[in-house]
């Protein structure tokens, strides 16, 4: 399904018109993009666009685009990237960007179509500390705007009009809004998302810091309306600058939601070594080597690597995210290979039977070369897999998961195959180091990442017929 066909699809409650306006049924205006502009100029703004494309980092890697190292450990899906004017008078987009302490970057369009997760990031690229170091950061500046938070005109976070408006300053966002609602826009799709002047270096030049801000999608519904959305985003993007430089009002470093909810997986414990044991019992007469997963920074959040200087390459605040193997990027630098005849048994609680999640996936990666997806597994795919290693008629079947993990799994149930088929300049071998990577997304009540001591981690156990070098 294309763009307009999807567009079309949402008539019944609202669609955008080619001239940029949303209309309902009827012929009440919602808004439109237009009379936003005019108002815009009329308030003193210089309004300068952007454009919003998609970017899939593992497949340029795949595709040997120029200036590319690697997949970075990426999700296999590609994200939208705003793409920002350098400034009012440098209409030239880029990525990475600076921003007046009294300017801001809107976006206004149509949310995703049903998926299970999306979210909207502002990220701060490259942080100047006070010596003049300039270091990546990658961090989110406060929380993501996810489909559990983000406010839209519609009935659902899906498929609706949405408007985001990302800046340091209250005044700033204030007339934004003012214009917002002259033009049609209503109050109840509009998102505000603060960058922090209190945290940040503002300008430009080369004493500021740089911003990015992307999108994230996960398990489309329909897979094709999603790709038509990614492919051709409904998505309108400006820099707002006013024309007479503004007194700063900043808001203040956003709130964070709160991790946790005081309800843990740990009555689960001893099922996870019932299952461990029954895994075991298996695959007698082999060697097994167990690997333990740790968080993905440890046991720091966004804003402690913020102080620490170190680059969290774009980890977000809306995931628990468990790595083993060879990931050094993300603290885990165990070299995990597999010869032909050995295998892995990855193992562990589903949160998202749980509650603790609403989604969860494991990627495994090519963790010395290329860094990209060479298999993967989710939360869908779960039911069932445990039971063969627990009791019979066991309901902690229902609650729990295990896959083999091999280089030929031929016919064989409950076995993801690791493989670059989708990777054409990379061979998947007996000298490939495996990295793993859990990422399970928002848990419900909370709207963010699980708490990590509230969670049973996850687990590994590579067979093989040799005793491990030691």
């Amino acid at each position: 399904m294309n763009v307009k066909m999807l567009l079309s699809k949402f008539m019944s409650a609202v669609i955008l018109l080619g001239s940029g306006a949303f209309l309902p049924t009827g012929s009440q205006e919602l808004g439109d993009l237009d009379k936003f502009e005019t108002a815009l100029k009329q308030d003193g703004f210089i309004v300068t666009p952007g454009e919003v494309t998609d970017y899939n980092l593992a497949k340029a890697w795949c595709d040997n685009k120029p200036g590319i190292e690697s997949g970075l450990y990426t999700n296999n899906e590609p994200y939208l990237i705003l793409n920002v004017p350098e400034s009012a008078g440098n209409p030239t987009p880029a990525q990475a960007f600076q921003i007046r302490p009294d300017e801001a970057i809107v976006l206004i369009g149509l949310t995703p179509p049903p998926e299970k997760y999306f979210a909207f990031y502002p990220f701060l690229d490259t942080k100047v500390y006070p010596d003049g170091t300039k270091l990546p950061s990658g961090i989110v500046l406060g929380d993501a705007v996810n489909n559990l938070t983000i406010k839209t005109a519609g009935p659902t976070a899906f498929n609706s009009p949405v408007a985001l408006i990302f800046t340091p300053d209250k005044e700033t966002d204030a007339r934004i809004r003012a214009a917002l609602h002259r033009a049609g826009y209503p109050e109840v799709m509009i998102n505000t998302v603060v960058f922090p002047a209190t945290m940040l270096k503002l300008g430009y030049g080369d004493n500021a810091d740089k911003l990015r801000i992307q999108m994230r999608n996960a398990f489309w519904e329909n897979q094709t309306d999603g790709e038509a959305y990614i492919t051709n985003p409904p998505l309108h993007l400006f820099r707002l600058t006013p024309g007479t430089p503004a007194d700063p009002n900043p808001f203040p470093a956003p709130r964070q939601r709160v991790r946790g909810t005081g309800l843990s997986e740990m009555d689960l414990m001893h099922k996870l070594e019932e299952l461990r044991a029954g895994i075991m019992a298996a695959n007698l007469g082999l060697y097994a080597s167990e690997l333990l997963p740790v968080p993905g920074l440890g046991e720091f959040d966004t804003y402690d690597n913020l102080q620490r200087g170190i680059n969290v390459y774009g980890e977000a605040r809306d995931a628990f995210v468990l790595n083993a193997g060879y990931v050094p990027e993300f603290t885990s630098n165990d070299e995990l290979t597999l010869a032909d005849d050995e295998f892995l048994m990855i193992y562990g609680v589903n949160h998202v039977a749980t509650g603790k999640s609403t989604y969860m996936s494991l990627n495994f990666y090519s963790g010395n070369v290329g860094k990209v997806v060479i298999g993967s597994v989710a939360d869908d795919m779960f039911p069932g897999t445990a039971s063969p290693y627990l009791a019979d008629g066991d309901p902690a079947g229902d609650l729990m998961y295990a896959f083999k993990v091999s280089r030929s799994c031929g016919s064989e149930p409950n076995c993801i195959q690791l493989s670059s088929k989708d990777c054409p300049r990379l061979s998947v071998d007996s000298n490939t180091m495996l990295g793993l990577i859990w990422r399970m997304y928002l848990e419900p009540a909370t709207k963010v990442g699980a708490a990590n001591h509230e969670v049973l981690w996850d687990r590994v156990i590579k067979f093989s017929p040799r005793a491990p070098q030691p």
